[in-house]
């Protein structure tokens, strides 16, 4: 397994930030097997979604790849407000910090897992 491989596994899933535990929106990355890019969703977390397992559409989400740069994997932004790269300041299995936001690992929904 490659380190951004590693990442990519560590990355996949639900993610809520940490000063916004009771909130009503988490953040879903859905990184395909053997692919480094996924969409930055941000998807609302209610009783009625559970319920009726639909999602509100959105168009044109943000999209996130996986790069290396100097050695390091980085998360590169792509929208159409144009492009950044952002350093990982932390990942593990339970935590994501970066630009000073840290999220944590939420159950979200258990029918997009």
């Amino acid at each position: 397994m490659t380190e951004l491989d590693s990442v990519r596994e560590n990355l996949n899933g639900f993610w809520i930030p940490k000063t916004d535990r009771n909130g009503q929106e988490i953040l879903w990355l859905n990184f395909e097997s053997n692919k480094y890019l996924a969409d930055w969703k941000t998807i609302p977390y209610t009783d009625e979604i559970k319920q009726t397992e639909i999602l509100p559409y959105k168009s044109c989400t943000t999209i996130v790849t996986l790069i290396k740069v100097n050695g390091k994997v980085q998360m590169q932004f792509v929208s159409l407000g144009g492009q950044d790269t952002t350093k990982i300041d932390q990942l593990t299995k339970t935590k994501l910090k970066i630009d000073g936001i840290t999220y944590l690992k939420h159950k979200g929904y258990e029918f997009l897992r």
